[in-house]
């Protein structure tokens, strides 16, 4: 039998709060902003975020991962954070501020 440990909810809203800070270089927005953090969930101090791609094959995967466990661990109480790349297609929201750029970038 195991016991689930609780989630700490105060550090996965700091971590939701610091990830808004990550811009994905190529359109200049943030990854929340996107819909590319698909969840946070924090244990004992270690962060997992949860992270979809807008491309399979994106160029800068190495780059976000490194950027998003960066602002995990910078947030006090941090002490390890994994970033998981989820599987699936991307689905970006239906409302966001970079809806013009995406209409310019990728043709219907």
């Amino acid at each position: 039998m195991s016991v689930d440990r609780p989630h700490d909810v105060a550090l996965e809203i700091a971590v939701w709060e610091a990830l808004q800070h990550v811009i994905d270089p190529e359109p200049g927005i943030s990854l929340l902003d996107l819909g590319l953090v698909q969840s946070v969930a924090v244990t004992d101090g270690r962060a997992i975020i949860e992270l979809a791609l807008t491309t399979p094959f994106c160029p800068l995967v190495d780059v976000m991962e490194h950027m998003v466990r960066a602002a995990a661990l910078d947030v006090p109480g941090i002490r390890d954070a994994e970033v998981r790349l989820v599987d699936g297609p991307w689905k970006p929201p239906a409302a966001a501020p970079w809806r013009r750029w995406l209409d310019e970038t990728m043709p219907p």
